[in-house]
């Protein structure tokens, strides 16, 4: 049987959160200073450096494993968080 492809996959989300957040972390120090934003950028660059799980290689039945599906269900919880952070601080910057 074929491997499941997914619209996104689980590295591009981690990859989207990734970037988002040190983005933010940049944007946060014109509002919070350093301290917020090397928070952010240090989450930011782990989720980064984790952004290869190899999903592409994992056979069907491990991506039809419930923690997969967890994984994947937080992948897009995180890139989404992520996205609406870059935004909220962009408002609060502009």
């Amino acid at each position: 049987m074929l491997n499941k492809k997914y619209l996104i996959s689980i590295e591009r989300l981690h990859l989207i959160a990734g970037f988002s957040l040190v983005l933010s972390g940049i944007m946060v120090y014109f509002i919070d200073g350093i301290e917020m934003a090397l928070s952010w950028g240090v989450f930011g660059a782990m989720y980064i450096s984790m952004s290869d799980i190899g999903e592409d290689d994992m056979s069907e039945e491990k991506r039809n494993q419930s923690s997969h599906s967890i994984r994947r269900l937080f992948g897009y919880a995180g890139a989404s968080f992520s996205l609406v952070l870059v935004f909220y601080y962009l408002t609060k910057i502009i």
